[in-house]
């Protein structure tokens, strides 16, 4: 990283808590006009530590590390949750310390979201114009290349194809031709390579065989002081974010490492779970005793109709919902079609309005099911596909959801399994809060357009 980034990354975090220090200032005094809430020098003592509590839970959560790839979203969510924690201690510090506890929650609760909002549109703007300025090749980090595999090849197109990251290909060094990469020279040159042309970094992308010039090239960049990255020869197996593990001193590289592994963004995740499938069924909770009666009435058998369904590490639970068809000897084993005649007239308006869903907020609640997530399976349709689809199996890395992106973009019922594999396999690599929120305000859109197929 060179001193200009590094700068950048303290002026960003000074701006901040400028940022922060005048939210509160003007909290204060819009509180003392208002007179709305009942302050006290306490409060202004709890107000003055979320200014440094938050700077402290900013650098935890890495918002300002430089990283001109990471999508504007990705940050905003980021410091959403970072926003998230400081919220949480101060809560937690008006709890203990504050005489009048409501209107300091509020108050602090007021802050943090001013203070959100100010530097979500600093960060913003800023990146806005740190992307205009690198596309005028202005402030950019000179990259050489070592090697001239095909993942240099990839590498060089994705720094062409992005020029708002800020990077420049200075050129390549590597012993063989290559028309479509700019040889600066061979490797053994690579030391005067280096002293010449003076890259902030070196990029290695080696052939398989040439693996042990490694060595010999680390060392020399080591020896110039450069910063180094590696593109594995086999990088088309990397699907997602991977993750480096240590085993002993032994680095082990996790090829499809995914952002719910991170214990803060599980545990955002199950909260978020937790809120709504309460909320969910407490207010709908007069429609479900309908339901119920519904079901009773319709049909002879329960009301609740359970299933086994594969969840995540490839467990079996059980999954509820309202039963929409009459008792049957298949039901364990198949999909339904839209005009299936197992259905009871009762059954086929649950099944259209999402009714006959509601009792899966329990699994929910319970913890085997998530709001958001793919669809779960029968445990016989997961043995047929995961021997014919590849990648079927990393749909069960998270838990199973009520809706997800599969859902709302149409791929239920009868439609392709491929397609519905692809985008389960999306979501769970790309996995923001912000994409949750944004499924989860499609999905009522999507609820009177439920496909259905029956597979015996």
């Amino acid at each position: 990283m060179n001193n200009d980034r590094i700068s950048t990354r303290y002026i960003g975090a000074f701006t901040d808590f400028i940022i922060n220090i005048f939210v509160v200032l003007f909290s204060y005094k819009i509180s003392y006009i208002s007179d709305f809430f009942k302050l006290t020098e306490t409060s202004v003592i709890i107000g003055a530590l979320l200014v440094f509590v938050a700077s402290f839970v900013y650098f935890l959560f890495d918002v300002y590390s430089i990283k001109p790839y990471e999508k504007l979203i990705s940050l905003l969510v980021k410091i959403f949750i970072a926003q998230l924690f400081v919220i949480t201690i101060s809560m937690v510090a008006v709890a203990l310390f504050a005489a009048n506890v409501a209107s300091n929650y509020i108050f602090a609760i007021a802050i943090c979201g001013i203070s959100y909002a100010c530097i979500a549109v600093k960060k913003i703007i800023v990146t806005k114009i740190l992307h205009r300025i690198r596309m005028n090749k202005k402030n950019q980090k000179n990259i050489l290349i070592v090697g001239n595999s095909n993942g240099a090849l990839e590498y060089v197109n994705q720094i062409n194809d992005n020029k708002h990251y800020g990077y420049k290909i200075i050129g390549c060094v590597c012993d063989s031709e290559n028309p479509k990469l700019n040889k600066l020279g061979g490797m053994d040159e690579l030391d005067m390579i280096i002293k010449v042309y003076k890259p902030q970094e070196i990029v290695l992308a080696l052939h398989a065989h040439e693996d042990k010039k490694t060595l010999d090239i680390l060392s020399i960049c080591d020896q110039n002081g450069i910063r180094t990255s590696i593109v594995p020869v086999e990088y088309k197996y990397f699907k997602s974010k991977s993750q480096i593990d240590m085993v002993g001193n032994i680095p082990v590289i996790n090829t499809r490492a995914i952002p719910l592994d991170n214990m803060a963004n599980a545990a955002l995740k199950r909260i978020m779970d937790i809120i709504i499938s309460l909320m969910v069924i407490i207010l709908t909770f007069p429609i479900m005793i309908i339901a119920f009666i519904g079901v009773k009435l319709s049909s002879k058998g329960p009301a609740i109709f359970k299933q086994k369904r594969v969840g995540k590490n490839n467990k079996e639970f059980t999954m509820y919902k309202f039963r929409s068809m009459k008792v049957n000897d298949q039901e364990s084993t198949g999909w339904t079609t839209s005009d299936d005649p197992r259905k009871t007239k009762f059954g086929t308006f649950m099944r259209k309005t999402g009714i006959d869903e509601l009792p899966q907020f329990f699994n929910v609640l319970f913890g085997s099911m998530s709001i958001v997530g793919p669809r779960p399976e029968l445990p016989v349709h997961v043995e047929k596909y995961k021997k014919e689809i590849p990648l079927y199996m990393v749909k069960h890395q998270v838990k199973p959801g009520i809706t997800g992106l599969a859902q709302i973009y149409g791929y239920r019922g009868d439609t392709s399994i491929e397609k519905r594999i692809d985008l389960d396999i999306k979501y769970i690599e790309e996995w923001t809060l912000f994409n949750d929120i944004k499924i989860l305000i499609a999905t009522p859109f999507k609820m009177f357009n439920r496909n259905e197929k029956y597979i015996k």
